[in-house]
């Protein structure tokens, strides 16, 4: 079905005449620019125009979200007139280098996912995909800025259209009251009384107190410190390294507490135990299952090592590690 004798109704139905979108749908829709609609293949076929759509955006050289706007409302309007078009427009806004690489960055947390997919799937060049893997993975000179501090995925490797890495990154940038990052700081602190979740509740508070205001902060020192009491000490020492904002799982696990990155991920470790009768050392650790929860909240935690299958209360941990030297020598 030919679609160009809609474009004049499409034109003064969505768009004041005096509109900087209208030239700009004009353009698309009716122009000579290597972007322009009636210069991809077959444009004026229904049945052409998702594929042409995305080649359209791609050889944007800019301003490609408010040609997406525009195809968005064109085929709005099209199917009004009975004219479906399957098309899958970004997830992202795409002249956004942040936004575009905040979604590679977890697009390829996934293993059936490849690097090759975003061209498609961001309606950008090869080029773009790879100046943004650039500032994700490879610390670039023009890094990633989060809250004034550099960030990139660091241990990773490009192998088979993908990219290996040491640790997955999940950016979150939460919009909260500040009741609720105080609920949130708080239960990070009682989990950081947790020598199995020490580290992590830390580095997770730290993410929080460092995207917060000084007005936040000071409101959130009155609440604890003066209609809570509680001591603040906890919350101002919270730091980050100023190097990176983003910190592996093994750099998350300080040395003596690599329990919870061994477990998930099903790496061998060596624990240091209290049992009834004096202090155990097992090598070669392996998860096998949580047993179950004892009465005060702590986990009884099966695993297999040196000395066969051992269950293992978590408050009985006094020290984990990668390997049986760095147990023997801490």
């Amino acid at each position: 079905m030919k679609i160009d004798a809609y474009f004049d109704e499409f034109l003064k139905t969505n768009f004041h005449p005096k509109s900087d979108l209208l030239k700009t749908a004009k353009t698309l829709l009716k122009g000579d620019k290597p972007y322009s609609l009636p210069k991809q293949e077959g444009w004026n076929e229904s049945g052409n125009l998702d594929v042409n759509i995305k080649q359209s955006v791609k050889n944007i050289p800019r301003g490609k979200d408010t040609a997406v706007s525009v195809y968005k409302m064109l085929v709005t309007f099209l199917k009004t007139k009975g004219i479906e078009v399957d098309v899958e427009f970004p997830p992202v806004p795409i002249d956004s280098s942040f936004e575009r690489q905040m979604f590679i960055a977890k697009y390829l947390q996934s293993k059936d996912n490849r690097i090759e997919g975003l061209e498609d799937i961001l309606w950008i060049s090869r080029r773009t995909v790879e100046e943004d893997l650039g500032r994700l993975y490879r610390n670039s000179k023009d890094p990633i800025q989060i809250c004034g501090r550099p960030f990139f995925i660091p241990d990773s490797t490009r192998t088979g259209g993908r990219y290996e890495s040491a640790s997955t990154v999940h950016p979150l940038f939460l919009t909260e009251n500040l009741t609720q990052v105080i609920v949130m700081l708080k239960g990070l602190r009682q989990m950081a009384g947790d020598p199995l979740y020490t580290q992590y509740a830390e580095a997770s508070a730290a993410d929080i107190w460092e995207q917060l205001s000084d007005y936040a902060k000071k409101r959130i020192r009155f609440v604890l410190g003066d209609l809570l009491p509680e001591d603040l000490s906890w919350y101002e020492h919270l730091e980050l390294d100023p190097e990176n904002k983003f910190a592996t799982e093994r750099q998350c696990s300080v040395p003596g507490n690599v329990w919870l990155d061994c477990l998930k991920n099903d790496k061998p470790f060596c624990v240091e135990y209290q049992t009834d009768t004096g202090v155990e050392l097992y090598k070669d650790c392996r998860y096998v299952r949580t047993q179950s929860s004892g009465r005060n909240g702590e986990h009884i935690i099966a695993v297999e090592c040196n000395q066969g299958r051992k269950l293992l209360e978590t408050n009985r941990v006094i020290r984990t590690t990668y390997t049986i030297e760095e147990l023997l020598t801490e």
